[in-house]
Order: C-alpha cells, then sequence, then structure tokens
C-alpha cells in the first residue's frame, strides 16, 4: 500500500456522493496513522476522565467507582480510561479505582499487574505483592487497605441487567471483590449503570471532527464495494463483496463491530437474499450495512446500489420512489426529535407523520459512537427484555445516533413487489434537531 498520511482526500469524499461511484484507487486514500491514532485516543480518554466523570459520580451520588479486570477479560469500558496501549493484557486480577474525596480532583488508583506505570492518568499505580503464602501475592489485600482508607459510602461497579456496555463484572470478579472488601463495603455496592450512560455518552465538542473522519471512511467502504469495477453481474457473489471489504478494511487498519449486512433485493423474491453465493444480477438492488471502528469511534451506516439492466441507463422510476420513500421515513425522524425527547416516543411520532404523508415508515434508531448500538437513547419499541432501558432514555444534546429505518413500497416493474430498501446515516443532535454528520445518500447509487 502506497504512504498514505494526513487526511481522507477530498476527491475521494467528492466521489462518495456521486450518483454512480467511481473505483478509487488506494492512492486516493488519506487518513491518520497509527501512532497518531493512539496520541488522539489517549487525549480524548484523558479528557474524558478530567473533565466529565467527576461531575457524573456526583450526579449520581456516587463517591467510589471500581472496575474490576482479569488478563484476556477486560472490561468494555477499559479502552476509555486508558491513556496509552502499554496496558494491553488487563493484568492477571486488577483493580482500578476512581473516588471523590471532596476536593476538585477526581483521585485515581489502580491496583493489579501489568499495570500501565507511565501513564500520567493515575495518581498511584500499586503492584500487589503480598500474601506469598500457598496461595502467593494477592491483589485482595491491597484493595481491602485501599477502600478501608477511602471508606466510600456509595460505590459502584459494572453490573447491569439491562445494559451490556455496565455489565463488564464477571460473577466470579464480583465474588472476588466482595470476598476482599468485606461484608461492610459489599453492603454499600451499587450499580454503575447511570454513571457508564452519562460517562459515555456524552459528547466532548472536539470528538466530532474524528467521528466524522470515521463517518467519512465508511462511507468510502460503501462506495468501493457498490463499484462498477468491483461487480460483474452474473459473476460476482455476495461472499466476493464481503471478503472485498474484509481485505480493503485490513489495508486501512479499520475494524468492525459486527460481520456487514450485505443484502440482495430481486425480483421475484420475497425475502432480502444474504447467502456468501448469491451471484449478483442484473436488476438486483444491492444494500450494504457497515459498522467500522476508527479511533474507538463506531460508526453504523447503509448504503444501496442498484445493478443496471443490459439497455438500462437509470434506475427504474418504482425503485427511485421506493428509495425517496425511505429517504423521507428519515425526514420523519428529523422532524419530531429534539434534545430532551424519549426514544420510544419517537417512534410512534415519526411514523404517524409517515402515514400522514401516505407512506408506511418503519422507525429503528439508536445512538452511536460508543460503540455500535450505542450507550445512550434508542428510538425503537420499549421492549425491555430485547432492548433494556434504552428505549426509556432521553435524546442526549450533542451525542451521536444512527438514523436507521425503512419504507414499504409497491414496485409497479416488479408486477407490484412490495420490497422495502433500508437506509441508515450517522447525526449529531444540536440544538434544533439532527444534523447529518457526512452528506447523506439522496440517490441509489448505478452500477453499470
Amino acid at each position: 500500500m502506497k504512504k498514505a498520511i494526513g487526511f481522507f482526500s477530498l476527491a475521494a469524499i467528492a466521489l462518495t456522493f456521486a450518483c454512480t461511484p467511481q473505483p478509487v484507487e488506494k492512492a486516493d486514500i488519506a487518513f491518520r496513522p497509527i501512532r497518531e491514532r493512539a496520541e488522539i485516543i489517549s487525549k480524548l480518554n484523558t479528557d474524558r476522565v478530567n473533565r466529565l466523570l467527576l461531575p457524573a459520580m456526583r450526579k449520581h451520588g456516587i463517591d467510589c467507582w471500581i472496575i474490576m479486570s482479569r488478563e484476556f477479560n477486560k472490561d468494555f469500558v477499559q479502552i476509555y480510561i486508558e491513556d496509552n496501549i502499554e496496558n494491553v493484557p488487563g493484568g492477571h486480577r486488577n483493580a482500578y479505582l476512581f473516588y471523590d474525596d471532596g476536593s476538585d480532583t477526581l483521585r485515581r488508583v489502580a491496583l493489579g499487574t501489568h499495570l500501565a506505570h507511565y501513564s500520567k492518568l493515575w495518581d498511584k499505580s500499586v503492584s500487589y505483592h503480598r500474601g506469598e503464602g500457598d496461595n502467593g501475592p494477592s491483589l485482595a489485600p491491597i484493595l481491602k487497605e485501599t477502600i478501608e482508607e477511602i471508606d466510600p459510602k456509595k460505590i459502584a461497579v459494572n453490573q447491569s441487567r439491562t445494559i451490556p456496555m455496565c455489565d463488564g463484572l464477571t460473577v466470579e470478579m464480583k465474588k472476588f471483590l466482595v470476598d476482599a472488601i468485606g461484608p461492610k463495603y459489599a453492603a454499600r455496592l451499587v450499580s454503575a449503570e447511570p454513571l457508564i450512560v452519562d460517562f459515555l455518552d456524552t459528547r466532548m465538542p472536539e470528538e466530532l471532527q474524528y467521528f466524522r473522519e470515521a463517518s467519512e471512511l465508511s462511507k468510502f467502504l460503501h462506495q468501493d464495494i457498490l463499484s462498477s469495477d468491483l461487480i460483474t453481474p452474473g459473476e460476482t457473489t455476495i461472499g466476493d463483496l464481503r471478503w472485498h471489504l474484509l481485505n480493503r478494511m485490513d489495508e486501512l487498519h479499520l475494524t468492525t463491530w459486527y460481520f456487514n449486512g450485505l443484502r440482495v433485493i430481486r425480483e421475484g423474491e420475497p425475502e432480502r437474499l444474504g447467502a456468501e453465493s448469491t451471484v449478483i444480477q442484473p436488476g438486483d438492488i444491492i444494500n450494504n450495512d457497515i459498522g467500522v471502528i476508527y479511533m474507538n469511534f463506531h460508526t453504523d451506516f447503509k448504503g444501496t446500489g442498484y445493478v443496471l439492466k443490459p439497455g438500462e441507463n437509470e434506475v427504474p422510476a418504482g425503485i427511485k420512489q421506493a428509495f425517496a420513500n425511505s429517504l423521507k421515513v428519515q425526514d420523519a425522524i428529523f422532524e419530531v426529535s429534539r434534545p430532551g425527547d424519549i426514544g420510544y416516543t419517537i417512534v410512534a411520532e415519526a411514523e404517524n407523520q409517515c402515514r400522514e404523508w401516505g407512506i408506511e415508515g418503519v422507525v429503528y434508531c439508536h445512538s452511536t459512537g460508543v460503540p455500535g448500538h450505542g450507550i445512550g437513547a434508542s428510538m425503537c419499541k420499549n421492549w425491555p427484555d430485547r432492548y433494556g432501558v434504552r428505549p426509556t432514555f432521553p435524546l442526549r444534546l450533542g451525542s451521536y445516533y444512527a438514523i436507521e429505518s425503512h419504507a414499504f413500497s409497491v414496485i409497479p416493474e416488479w408486477d407490484d413487489q412490495k420490497i422495502s430498501i433500508p437506509t441508515e446515516e450517522d447525526a449529531y443532535l444540536a440544538e434544533d434537531g439532527f444534523v447529518y454528520v457526512v452528506p447523506r445518500q439522496e440517490e441509489i447509487w448505478l452500477i453499470r
């Protein structure tokens, strides 16, 4: 791969939003090198802890937060409290403590093994060395002493029935913690769920430029995979496209938080086709779903292309209208959503607005950024056993959301077959509503 430095090239971005995507060579791709990404992550994590954590703890009446960790079984939250890449394994048994001593400064102590001793985030890092008897060195004594010294009234730990990102404390590590600190302090344990939600869903203004870079890379990948040069109708399979995408992401030093959902909508087929062996044919609608991880930011986008039949020069009118209907569902979501609105109520309001427009719209949106199906509000059905409490959360000013929806439409050219074309774009929430992070796809891309 040719050397790539700096930002994403403007030429690549311009191509992304053209009606017909064009192939882009690797040399056209410019992005931040790995070292620079690590430095940015370090600064953002440190700033997040310094600026957001103590106010969030005081808001929820928590004077101590303990994150327990084991080697190769790190808590999800840990990647957002590390300020360098030295502390990779997570330690044999580690405890990371943040506590409020009443001053203007949050106190931070790391206890365990394989600690980041050169970190500027921690006030104190202590490698345990006590208990040289039959059981050998143990975290328990130093953890017990530290808790007794702090004497916290409410100790938050990462367990949650409904939010997976807040449920990193394993059963056995909780038993270890309870045994270590004793019944007096074990009785003071509470869930860190509300603290973690506020800490990770609140966006700092300077983060938006990096989330936008992640979104631009996602858009490029959609453009790349729906390229006329890549797809040969009658030969190329969905599996070919998926593995091309993963190879491309590897070249860009990107990872994904799910194996992308690439589907074909085909005349005469009642369901979307997603098998690896599916051969792409003229007249197919290809819908691609990509979520990338870039500098710990998670994106979630969908892109749509149409494979022209011989003699066609544009998308059939019925399919154009179906895509336009799906975009109108996005418009409805934008129209009814403001900071403080409750997630699940937006679903009914937006779908009602669609009905007034004569559109059968379906809304399923969610916070994103940290992680892909984010820790903040979800605009979906209020189904606790599926989505937990996130549909009951209010939309948070400045946070990032995946505007995910679709509309059902009848295609006259397909003998009135009823289809839906899913759309998904990432946006951030301003005072007067959602703003797209990068321009949305306005027309179906042509695959010639």
